[in-house]
Parts: structure tokens; C-alpha cells; sequence
């Protein structure tokens, strides 16, 4: 009867520590390195959250107060906004637009073509955003994706550390495999050597 090895536990009976005297030095330093990286792969969780976090408040502070910090008005439509045609095979790439009259915080009127929704009517109210300079903007990134972004941000964080420490690792478990592929030779040699000579009794 053919049973399933689970390769989880095959792992844990590999490298836990025990007293087993067929264990080599290099199998047991080998089990302290695993040992390790797990743990510094485990320990970058914490900063990778920081710095998630941090960048995270860094953009949303740059989409409401940074250099290019937008906010909303509302504009009167001076003409009908087009209709939009959609077919099977043609899908518009943008919102249609209307020209449109809107006054500044500063009490300024501004006139341009702004975003409107499709066959909106001549006097029509809409929100349009704006620049610091009051021109007419695209919205701000939604929350959701700046969350997204420092949520990656913290991902890509702990994944070098892990790939940084399995690297290592590789490193060092192929010096070690050529060691002790030397070391297997050598007992095989002076085996040989014990077989083709035996001592006479």
C-alpha cells in the first residue's frame, strides 16, 4: 500500500534538533541556518508593516495637502453634454465633456470643459475637481488603492527579506554539499582501500 508523505512534516523531522548520532556537524548547522532565516523572514514582518503604514499616510497626506492637492466645486453646465455611443465593438475611451462655469474660492469665475455625464442638460449641476491652480483636475486616488499600494509595499518588504535570506542560505548549503561531497569520496576511498587490504588476523 502506497502512502502519502507530508512534505511539511518531512521538513520538520529534516531539520528539528535532536540527539541523532547520524547526523553530521554540517546537518546540524545546516538545521540552525534554516532555523535562522525563518526567524529574520518572520522578524521583517513588523518593519515591512511600518513602512507599509508610513507610506500609506505619506500618500494620502500628499493627495490632501501635498503639491498637488485637489479639491471639489460644483460647475453649472453652459451646454448639453454629448451622447455617448456604445456598440458591441466600440467602447468609449473617456467621459464625454461640456464646457462649464464655476467660481474659485477666491471668487474668481472659471470657464472650461470639464467631465459631465452623458445627455446631462445645459444648467446642469456637476462636481468637478480641481488643481491648486484651479484648473480642472483628475479625482484623487481612491483610498482603497493607496491601501492597496502600502499594503504592497509591506509584501514586496518581506519578500526580499525572504529572498535575501534564501539566497544566503542556498549559498551556503551548496558549499556545504560540495563539502560534503568530499567528504563522502574520501570515506568511500579509504573503504576501498580497507576492502582491498584487509588486516590479516
Amino acid at each position: 500500500m502506497k502512502t502519502s508523505v507530508n512534505p511539511v512534516m518531512l521538513c520538520l523531522r529534516l531539520y528539528r534538533p535532536d540527539g541523532n548520532p547520524l547526523r553530521r556537524p554540517s546537518d546540524r548547522r545546516e538545521s540552525v541556518l534554516v532555523l535562522a532565516a525563518l526567524f529574520l523572514t518572520l522578524l521583517s514582518v513588523w518593519p515591512a508593516m511600518l513602512i507599509g503604514q508610513s507610506a500609506y499616510d505619506a500618500a494620502l497626506q500628499d493627495e490632501r495637502a501635498g503639491p498637488g492637492a485637489r479639491h471639489q466645486v460644483t460647475a453649472t453646465l453652459l451646454e448639453d453634454a454629448p451622447t455617448t455611443r456604445v456598440s458591441f465593438t466600440e467602447i468609449p475611451a473617456e467621459r464625454p465633456t461640456a464646457a462649464a462655469r464655476w467660481t474659485t474660492p477666491a471668487g474668481e469665475e472659471r470657464v472650461a470643459q470639464v467631465p459631465a455625464p452623458a445627455r446631462a442638460k445645459a444648467g446642469a449641476v456637476v462636481t468637478v475637481w480641481l488643481d491648486t491652480y484651479g484648473e480642472p483636475a483628475s479625482p484623487p486616488t481612491d483610498a482603497a488603492v493607496l491601501q492597496m499600494r502600502g499594503i504592497a509595499t509591506g509584501l514586496l518588504i518581506v519578500f526580499a527579506a525572504a529572498l535575501l535570506t534564501l539566497s544566503f542560505f542556498a549559498g551556503w548549503r551548496w558549499r556545504a554539499d560540495q563539502a560534503r561531497y568530499r567528504e563522502w569520496e574520501l570515506a568511500w576511498e579509504r573503504a576501498d582501500e580497507k576492502w582491498r587490504h584487509p588486516r590479516q588476523p
